[in-house]
């Protein structure tokens, strides 16, 4: 059994009866097609369960990706109302969007399946009915648009994109014909060669591959093309994107820095600035830095260094909930050297491709 896709079914549920979109209607009625999914690219992870698999009243159909669907592409059902018992394994759904009868299965207190539309289906609407035992118990419709033909994009953060930026790569082939499942992206901005992938068999579009990789942290300014290649070696398209580093003038140039801050470790951090400054050789002393605009990647390459360390303290972006609120912040929790002499040290971070150093000083004491 797959619980998640129960709880995300019912998300689905929650937010149509939120919007006043029932979206099925059982035996006996006409059903109107709900014309309330965004046919968002993922499914939700997980949500309380609104209570799927209830027993009282009518069975209810619930249905994701049925709107503006392109050939190929899946679309979610949850019937609610039936019990096991009552349907045990003869719950089918049916349309002339499929390719054929699909089979809803038990799962997590509801009936659940996931299909995909035929690749030659014709854009219009299409009919779709649930049956338990071969009594139809639920009705809805299916609207499917035009084929797409494949498409490679790139996408950054914001207006520039920077040296050491996370950028998404995806290649979107949804389209009769296209069969192959290995895809690479090749460019002189990148560490090396990026391969594509799948993100699982959860999401609507069946052939989307996508990658999220860190642009080289060192970039002369320049557009760089970015080549997608296919299966033996094929070239299958190209985009070019513009990089800069960021300049004087630029908010993001110098970011706006402060600290080192020492704290103890065992206490936490409690924000502010902090008078810890006395630390026994052999303890442990928490790091941390504050950034208004870190530079892109940033969250991986900031290191403190101090004749006090017993070696190179790498910091991490603090991404808990407590940095809610607080502008970015790095930390590490670094050890003092044992036998170390009585004495203020100094701890140093460089940032900013080199251009920031922010330096402040540790006191030791004995141990």
């Amino acid at each position: 059994m797959n619980w998640s896709r129960a709880v995300a079914m019912a998300v689905t549920a929650a937010g149509l009866l939120l919007c006043g979109c029932a979206n099925s209607a059982s035996t006996g009625g006409a059903a109107q097609s709900t014309g309330a999914s965004a046919h968002p690219a993922h499914r939700p992870a997980s949500a309380t369960d609104a209570g799927p698999g209830t027993t009282s009243g009518k069975p209810d159909l619930i249905l994701d990706g049925q709107i503006d669907a392109r050939p190929g592409e899946m679309v979610q059902m949850m019937l609610n109302g039936v019990s096991h018992a009552r349907g045990g394994d003869a719950v089918t759904a049916r349309s002339p969007a499929f390719s054929g009868p699909v089979r809803l299965r038990w799962d997590a207190g509801n009936y659940w399946a996931q299909a995909a539309l035929g690749m030659t289906d014709k854009p219009g609407w299409y009919p779709l009915t649930v049956a338990v035992h071969g009594r139809t118990v639920a009705r809805d419709r299916i609207h499917v648009i035009r084929s797409r033909r494949p498409a490679f994009d790139i996408s950054a953060s914001g207006d520039v994109t920077r040296p050491g930026e996370r950028v998404s790569l995806e290649f979107d082939d949804l389209y009769p014909g296209e069969r192959g499942t290995d895809f690479t992206v090749r460019s002189a901005a990148l560490p090396g060669p990026v391969r594509l992938v799948h993100e699982d068999s959860m999401v609507f579009n069946p052939r989307d591959f996508e990658a999220w990789p860190e642009l080289r942290p060192v970039l002369a300014d320049g557009t760089y093309t970015f080549e997608l290649y296919g299966p033996h070696g094929r070239r299958v398209a190209e985009k070019r994107l513009k990089v800069r580093a960021s300049r004087p003038g630029d908010a993001d140039y110098l970011g706006k820095t402060y600290g080192p801050e020492f704290f103890d470790p065992g206490k936490g951090y409690s924000g502010g600035t902090h008078n810890f400054r006395g630390i026994g050789a052999g303890r442990q002393v928490a790091v941390m830095l504050h950034d208004e605009n870190p530079d892109p990647g940033e969250e991986t390459r900031l290191t403190a260094t101090s004749p006090a360390f017993t070696g190179v303290l790498h910091l991490r972006h603090d991404d808990t909930k407590g940095a809610d609120g607080d502008d970015p912040r790095f930390l590490g929790t670094a050890t003092v050297r044992s036998g170390l002499t009585p004495g203020r040290y100094p701890v140093t971070i460089v940032s900013h491709h080199g251009r920031v150093t922010n330096t402040e000083y540790l006191t030791v004491t004995a141990r």
